[in-house]
């Protein structure tokens, strides 16, 4: 994974708490961060290169999508689930991308442009045979961004967005089965593209059922 390199103008110049937040993210289901681990400002500054405010601005971020804590006179940290909160997550994850789907096959079926979900099928395609597991992570996000802005529901991709998905895929180790989901997603993506609202809804609030019920065995 790159990260910026610390203490240029240059780096300072273009590393912004957006970035920030993406590689924290990226680096938590990578193994790099940990659900738990303190997110000291000092110690992120002198890694990214920036000023405490663009940090902040960046845990800011991480704490409105569920990835990071803000406690007072404490600090940040990564936050920790507990198996129970993991499953009751994705019972209401399994809901909205049942949703999202459904929306977005409608909405391609009257004619919405689809060409991002063309793209982020591809990059899904591709990923699967990528030894790199943030080709895949890069391909999913892009997955469920392009069924957003084809669904077209402001608030729907707010609460998706704030879903703690990232947190339970490093702590209870989803990432590992990366190679088989990325054909899945595509396949999920490949029902929406066609138009079948039914189908993609089924087949999202499925790949997540299948995920809580392997949550529920371990």
């Amino acid at each position: 994974m790159q990260t910026a390199s610390p203490g240029t103008a240059a780096n300072r110049a273009r590393t912004t708490a957006a970035d920030i937040a993406r590689i924290v993210v990226e680096g938590l289901e990578a193994g790099e961060f940990s659900p738990g681990q303190r997110m000291v400002e000092a110690d992120l500054c002198l890694r990214f290169g920036v000023g405490r405010q663009i940090v902040r601005e960046a845990l800011q971020h991480l704490h409105a999508i569920g990835v990071v804590a803000l406690e007072p006179n404490r600090g940040a940290h990564i936050i920790h689930v507990t198996r129970d909160q993991a499953v009751m997550t994705l019972e209401l994850t399994e809901l909205l991308f049942g949703l999202v789907s459904r929306t977005a096959a409608r909405r391609i079926a009257a004619g919405a442009d689809a060409r991002r979900l063309v793209d982020a099928i591809d990059a899904l395609r591709a990923s699967a045979q990528s030894p790199d597991p943030a080709d895949y992570m890069r391909a999913r996000r892009h997955l469920f961004a392009a069924l957003s802005h084809i669904a077209d529901n402001a608030e729907l991709s707010r609460i998706m967005e704030q879903v703690r998905v990232h947190v339970m895929r490093a702590q209870f180790g989803f990432a590992a089965f990366r190679s088989g989901h990325a054909g899945e997603l595509a396949e999920i993506g490949e029902a929406v593209l066609a138009g079948n609202s039914a189908d993609g809804e089924e087949m999202s609030r499925a790949y997540v059922r299948r995920i809580r019920e392997f949550l529920q065995q371990i």
